[in-house]
């Protein structure tokens, strides 16, 4: 019997086809079924910043950023800068007239003279505008009022009483300086360089309108002077100034100086060995005191001392 349930019991080693890849041999056994999760709190949020939100907002905290510090730059160089408010004004009252103009000219500054009485000693500076630390930019004008050595003249009616007799004098008073003070002393420049001289004329008010003249003396040398020296003319009249030419008169190439304020203009002019007229047009408000044109025009070779027309605008 035993042998019956041995032979029964033969082990079968029938060879069998091998399972096809990844497929795993079927599971026939029985499974409780998966059930949901037990209930629980759910997971904590990400504190993260998206990746996308942070990528759209770089641009504008770039740009911000930017802007800060464009800020902080004009503060700095702009509004912080006290060199934009122009240069202080040196203050001349009590200066003989020619210091004051050296002072004023050598801080950049242009200078209008104006000789009229004062309580002053003559040849002394009463009064400037602007005044004694103000601020201007370099190349404007400083007005100064100088003492010709005469005392303003009281009104004749300061010995009146009444208000009205008061409020007259002085009335009275103020339109005499204001007249008296409206011409001014044409300097003596004669023996002078042209540059120099006309330099001191411009620099009491006039225009200084220099030419050659076959006379004796230094060539570039001043040999008359029209009006005269120490006569009294209107601040911004012309003086006319002779200049020697000299036997010799060798070529100088005329610079170009339209677009120049006229002053400079003539001053280039001058230090170039050529003299000047100026001549005024009606322009624009733009065009004031810029010169327009010039004849000869720049770059032409002409004899030194030649006069160079120039026309500025008015």
């Amino acid at each position: 019997m035993l042998r019956a349930m041995a032979d029964d019991e033969t082990e079968i080693t029938e060879p069998h086809a091998p399972l096809p890849p990844g497929r795993l041999p079927e599971d026939t056994q029985a499974h409780e079924p998966v059930g949901p999760p037990p209930p629980g709190a759910p997971p904590p949020p990400d504190a993260r910043v998206p990746p996308r939100l942070l990528a759209d907002a770089w641009p504008w905290l770039a740009a911000l950023g930017v802007l800060a510090v464009a800020a902080l730059l004009v503060w700095l160089f702009v509004l912080n800068d006290d060199s934009s408010k122009g240069q202080t004004v040196p203050g001349v009252v009590g200066m003989q007239q020619q210091q004051a103009i050296a002072k004023l000219t050598g801080d950049g500054f242009n200078v209008r003279a104006i000789v009229g009485p004062a309580n002053r000693p003559a040849g002394i500076v009463a009064s400037q505008k602007p005044g004694g630390g103000s601020r201007l930019d370099k190349g404007q004008t400083v007005v100064i009022n100088v003492s010709n050595g005469h005392a303003v003249a009281p009104s004749t009616t300061t010995q009146a009483t009444t208000a009205a007799s008061t409020q007259t004098t002085t009335q009275s008073t103020t339109t005499a300086q204001t007249t008296t003070a409206a011409t001014a002393a044409v300097p003596a420049v004669t023996g002078q360089d042209a540059a120099s001289g006309a330099g001191q004329v411009e620099a009491a008010g006039f225009v200084a309108e220099t030419g050659p003249v076959s006379a004796s003396g230094t060539p570039g040398s001043i040999v008359e002077e029209d009006p005269a020296a120490g006569s009294n003319a209107q601040p911004g009249s012309v003086v006319r100034l002779g200049v020697a030419t000299g036997s010799e008169r060798p070529a100088q190439q005329v610079p170009n100086v339209v677009g120049q304020k006229a002053g400079a203009a003539r001053a280039a002019l001058l230090d170039a060995k050529l003299t000047v007229k100026t001549d005024y047009r009606h322009g624009p408000a733009k065009s004031a005191g810029v010169v327009l044109s010039q004849t000869p025009a720049a770059g032409q070779s002409e004899p030194a001392y030649t006069q160079v027309a120039i026309v500025v605008g008015s």
